[in-house]
């Protein structure tokens, strides 16, 4: 969200800005479908009613912009996660990795309401979204994924790569819609339960990328 910080910004960027912060206040309000782009320029404060459409194009571009400004609050904290395991861990185990990359989210729910608001209830528009997903191995716009990738690929070098990439793609998918959905619900990001459910989150989706291959699976893999 906008901050006394960013007064060093362009007039354009600062109007961005402004714009991105009332946009998911309302948002988180009142619903993605109840609320005006005319709403949202008030909120902001800005006079021109065309602004949001210069920065945005329209509503999924507006909503687009906000789903990637969080998805680089997420890469930010999984950056330093990723190079303080690394400096610890030069080629950590499967289950370290996976611990990291779940952490991130789960950390930053339990650290800020409104980032745990924000997922719980942008969660399934993350989940529908082509964009950045928290744990988006292949994506080549996140750093520190692309230090984990290699150091991932080796620890499952029995897997076959296309076979991953599925993994990796439906273990983004359980990872977001695990974390949202406890947000969603008011579940803690303290205490014992919590711990437990990040443990047994680590465990399923270690397990989901190391799992062998059924020999269905590899049949269809080599039928075309």
């Amino acid at each position: 969200m906008f901050h006394a910080g960013q007064t060093d910004l362009k007039p354009a960027e600062l109007t961005r800005e402004q714009l991105l912060d009332a946009a998911e206040k309302l948002f988180l309000e009142r619903g993605l479908d109840e609320v005006s782009l005319r709403a949202i320029g008030r909120e902001a404060g800005t006079r021109n009613q065309s602004a949001l459409q210069y920065h945005f194009g329209n509503r999924e571009g507006l909503i687009g912009a906000i789903l990637k400004r969080r998805m680089g609050q997420l890469e930010k904290r999984r950056s330093r996660l990723v190079d303080e395991l690394l400096a610890r861990q030069p080629e950590p185990p499967l289950r370290e990795i996976c611990g990291v990359l779940v952490r991130v989210p789960f950390l930053l729910c339990r650290e800020s309401l409104e980032f745990r608001v924000f997922l719980g209830k942008f969660g399934q528009k993350l989940l529908a979204s082509d964009r950045e997903l928290a744990l988006a191995v292949e994506n080549p716009n996140l750093p520190s994924m692309m230090k984990i990738r290699p150091i991932l690929y080796t620890a499952l070098n029995s897997v076959d790569p296309e076979i991953l990439r599925l993994r990796a793609e439906n273990v983004a998918s359980l990872v977001l819609l695990a974390i949202s959905q406890r947000a969603r619900r008011g579940g803690s990001f303290r205490g014992r339960q919590a711990e437990l459910f990040f443990n047994n989150l680590v465990d399923q989706i270690a397990a989901m990328l190391a799992a062998p291959p059924s020999a269905v699976t590899l049949a269809q893999l080599h039928a075309g």
